[in-house]
């Protein structure tokens, strides 16, 4: 699935610069949801974990250090179990402390019991996931029965108690082919007080390689605009969030007049987005679609400066994406030759 809905601001300055971090929590036991597209279990991010709290508030101050700092994000599987919670903790309150921008994506099974502690913490954003305006295909598609009815509790208790400081948004995953799925979205989302609204087009995960929308592109726009017309007509506004670039949106929408008004948000040019796994391991950019192997490089604390350790990860994945390109026109050149 995608990552999108990580991103703190619901819109931000296009020449910002620095490094997004986002983290990956552990839970002993795993998620408490069951969803088949589970983005931690596809990548194997969960191995073992090694880092604790404390290690993760080394790692963004020693980040820090080196270079700006556009946000902190907090991933699941689910950071609101009771044992993720310290490792919540420590990275919303180090962004908190050092003033940075701050973002939680969450199931919302665990949100209304959590709201007095983020409210404590402060984030800049809180994204709940929901994917359907039914509970019965919301659950059936996270695997749980009850979860629906826990999420919109969750939801409606933290616009009571969070919002306005918080922004509260809610963040749905666009299933190849249902977007009836999504058609009642809006109507829910403007009864319980959520006026921005976040889709994220199911993405593949490579094994090898970091590969892009499940959905082919003419049939994911279209939706896209319908699910965009059907929010309009309730004062909800819609953004996909496109972090990778893999929609290819400005391309598509010069030559189709009616995609200019979809609100495809990207990641600022001069941001790079980093992924830390519990164990330590660290990816960037495009590697974040990809699996995580034994040869993901792993930062320990103590062993290496974390600010140097994401320098170095960067600079060397700069060489690898140099080199694909040039072995991308090598071929191209060699079948134009062909050709001739």
């Amino acid at each position: 699935m995608s990552v999108g809905g990580l991103q703190p601001q619901p819109d931000h300055d296009p020449d910002a610069a620095g490094q997004f971090l986002t983290f990956v929590v552990p839970a002993r036991h795993g998620c408490n949801l069951k969803c088949s597209f589970c983005f931690v279990r596809q990548r194997r991010e969960i191995t073992e974990t090694c880092l604790r709290p404390d290690d993760l508030v080394r790692f963004i101050r020693e980040a820090a250090e080196r270079v700006p700092i556009f946000a902190l994000a907090v991933q699941g599987y689910e950071p609101l179990l009771p044992e993720s919670l310290p490792y919540m903790q420590a990275i919303l309150a180090t962004g908190r402390f050092l003033g940075f921008p701050t973002s939680l994506v969450t199931n919302g099974t665990k949100l209304a019991n959590a709201v007095d502690l983020l409210a404590t913490l402060a984030p800049s954003k809180i994204a709940v996931s929901l994917d359907a305006a039914s509970a019965d295909i919301h659950d059936r598609i996270r695997g749980v029965a009850g979860a629906w009815t826990a999420a919109v509790g969750g939801i409606r208790r933290a616009v009571e108690a969070l919002a306005p400081r918080t922004r509260i948004v809610v963040s749905s995953v666009l299933l190849p082919s249902k977007r009836h799925y999504l058609q009642g979205m809006p109507a829910l989302l403007r009864d319980i007080g959520i006026d921005r609204w976040i889709i994220n087009p199911l993405l593949r995960v490579g094994e090898h390689h970091a590969p892009g929308p499940v959905a082919d592109r003419t049939s994911l726009f279209r939706d896209l605009l319908m699910l965009r017309e059907a929010a309009r007509r309730e004062g909800v506004r819609l953004t996909v969030d496109d972090e990778f670039g893999h929609l290819d949106h400005d391309a598509a929408r010069m030559t189709e007049s009616s995609l200019r008004g979809l609100h495809v948000r990207t990641l600022p040019q001069n941001v790079e987005i980093f992924r830390l796994t519990p164990s330590g391991q660290c990816s960037v950019g495009n590697d974040i679609l990809r699996q995580v192997t034994p040869e993901t490089p792993r930062w320990q604390p103590g062993a290496l400066h974390a600010g140097d350790f994401l320098e170095t990860l960067s600079a060397r994945t700069r060489v690898v994406h140099c080199q694909t390109l040039d072995h991308y026109f090598s071929e191209n050149r060699k079948r134009d030759d062909q050709d001739d």
